[in-house]
């Protein structure tokens, strides 16, 4: 951990420092940071606490005998490793996936294919009440049979989660048969891969998008969460997109409408924090999925496997952290927020090196594109991104 010396806040004068403290605004925040981090506000009387290891008596019991006490610095190490490692409470903490998801109702939607249907694999797996959502029914069917077969506990429900009657709909019955949701997945999401400027008389392109990106993933945020904030615990997973972060030339539908869910989840996490309702966005990188199959350029560059891209869900289910994104996306925010032009050449730089493809061009032409040794070592530098 990092240490700080609090005697380089000796300047203040003690006056000072104390009606700080004792501000109404900073008691709730510090209160809200000591609550979240599990740390009862009693200890914080403790943090300069001047300890003294007084040994003079000890001393002179052990005077004439060859024992001599040992200085602290010799032996503190050895029994705070002791404590570390076999009596820190953390330690029995059940930190797999089966230990946060057994006995659990989680929902995942588009689970089908791709990311959808290795995470709802893995869930069944580890022992959860799975609810898996989708358009088409006869594969949905085949999906939960193939589950069922391996002995999972699933349950599934046709939904088109573009649809806001349709998703009522899924809420409901799925409140009605299970009574709550623990762990929300949403997943289902359509990916539009095309240039503005042959997007200008498709205003469809934005709204079909935004429809079930983001309205879809709302509409089941909003009607599971009511029981969430009544039992004080819930976790919603966004499945995002690096793009959001990279700011992706050709997917600004795409990438707008996974935005949109990303800013609602963050304002919607600021609301309910105390009330242990949590939301994880996932800035998933390019993932072999049918989702990408129409753009046969993807061939030829390095994407994460659904297995992989599930692995990342399942982290999210156990830890919750706030976001989860790969090291070159949270590199390119940084670069978005420092350099925001040097962003925007390198964006566009890769956006004239890959062209769109022959049906986002309206063309029919089936052929696999040309790809150049150039553009393969572009897509490995910028390994995941979205051309």
């Amino acid at each position: 951990g990092m240490r700080i010396d609090s005697r380089m806040f000796g300047f203040i004068p003690p006056f000072i420092r104390q009606s700080i403290k004792n501000l109404p605004p900073v008691k709730r925040i510090t209160s809200a940071v000591l609550d979240d981090m599990g740390i009862p506000p009693s200890v914080m009387s403790f943090i300069n606490y001047p300890t003294r290891f007084d040994t003079r008596e000890l001393e002179r019991v052990l005077k004439g005998t060859d024992i001599e006490v040992p200085r602290l610095p010799s032996y503190a190490p050895v029994i705070w490793d002791y404590w570390e490692r076999n009596l820190d409470p953390d330690l029995f903490k059940d930190r797999t996936l089966k230990g946060t998801v057994e006995g659990k109702v989680c929902v995942v939607t588009g689970a089908t294919s791709g990311i959808g249907l290795a995470t709802a694999e893995k869930l069944a797996e580890a022992g959860a009440i799975l609810v898996i959502g989708a358009r088409t029914k006869e594969t949905l069917d085949e999906v939960a049979a193939s589950l069922e077969a391996k002995g999972g506990n699933v349950h599934a429900y046709q939904c088109d989660f573009s649809d806001m009657d349709d998703c009522d709909r899924f809420v409901k019955t799925v409140l009605d048969n299970h009574g709550h949701v623990d762990v929300l997945v949403n997943n289902a999401g359509r990916s539009i891969r095309r240039s503005l400027a042959l997007s200008f008389d498709r205003f469809h392109d934005f709204e079909r998008t935004m429809q079930l990106n983001y309205f879809g993933s709302v509409r089941l945020i909003m009607g599971f969460a009511p029981a969430m904030l009544e039992r004080r615990r819930g976790h919603v997973v966004n499945i995002s997109s690096i793009g959001v972060l990279t700011n992706a030339p050709r997917f600004s539908a795409y990438v707008a409408s996974k935005s949109a869910l990303d800013a609602f989840s963050r304002c919607a996490a600021a609301e309910w924090s105390d009330r242990n309702v949590t939301f994880t966005t996932i800035n998933m990188p390019l993932v072999k999925t049918p989702m990408i199959a129409p753009t046969k350029i993807y061939d030829s560059v390095p994407t994460l496997t659904p297995d992989e891209a599930a692995q990342m869900v399942a982290d999210a289910i156990v830890y919750r952290p706030k976001r989860i994104a790969t090291r070159l996306g949270v590199f390119a925010q940084v670069l978005h927020a420092l350099a925001p032009k040097m962003g925007e050449i390198i964006m566009n730089t890769g956006y004239r090196m890959f062209p769109d493809s022959p049906a986002a061009a309206g063309s029919k032409s089936g052929e696999k594109p040309k790809v150049s040794t150039e553009q393969v070592a572009f897509a490995a530098i910028m390994r995941g991104i979205y051309w």
